[in-house]
Parts: structure tokens; C-alpha cells; sequence
């Protein structure tokens, strides 16, 4: 039986933006992680992918409200700020 992350690979050649590399480097940041599987890295991608792709979102939505043509770190903020989802961004940024 195909595992979960066997699945979404096929979908597409590529279902990534982020280098796996990349990420794989920034999760051995944390001194608790010593190894981490190849899917889990895999995942971990796409997840952060679609939250960047959440975030952008929403502060595309703010932009709009305020009328604005640029989207600015402004518009992010504000949505971190309104969005309870976000909540454990705030203060991040200070």
C-alpha cells in the first residue's frame, strides 16, 4: 500500500517550491531534532508552502480593504493581528 506522501508526489513531478534541502537544514536548527525522514521533511514543505500561501492571502485581502496597490509587510501585520489563527505570530516581528 501506497503511503500517504507516495501519493501526493505522483500527482506532479515537482509539488514543491521550497528546496527540501533548505528545509531539512532549518528544521536541524532545533538541538532536540537529531534525524528526520525524507517524508517528513517532504511534508513539512508542502504544509509551510500552503501557509505561506494562507498568509499571502489574507494580506492580499487586507490590501484590498485599504484600497492599496502594493501589498506591504502593513497588510501582513494586520492580518496577524486580526486573524486568531495567526495569534501565535504576534509579537514575532517586534
Amino acid at each position: 500500500m501506497a503511503s500517504t506522501t507516495d501519493q501526493i508526489k505522483s500527482t506532479s513531478a515537482r509539488a514543491y517550491q521550497l528546496p527540501l534541502t533548505k528545509v531539512k537544514s532549518i528544521i536541524k536548527l532545533d538541538n532536540n531534532t537529531r534525524m528526520i525522514s525524507h517524508d517528513s521533511v517532504y511534508l513539512l514543505t508542502l504544509a509551510t508552502e500552503e501557509f505561506i500561501r494562507m498568509l499571502t492571502r489574507d494580506a492580499h485581502s487586507s490590501m484590498k480593504q485599504c484600497a492599496s496597490k502594493r501589498l506591504d509587510r502593513l497588510h501582513i501585520f494586520s492580518s496577524i493581528n486580526t486573524n486568531p489563527l495567526y495569534e501565535f505570530l504576534d509579537g514575532s516581528f517586534d
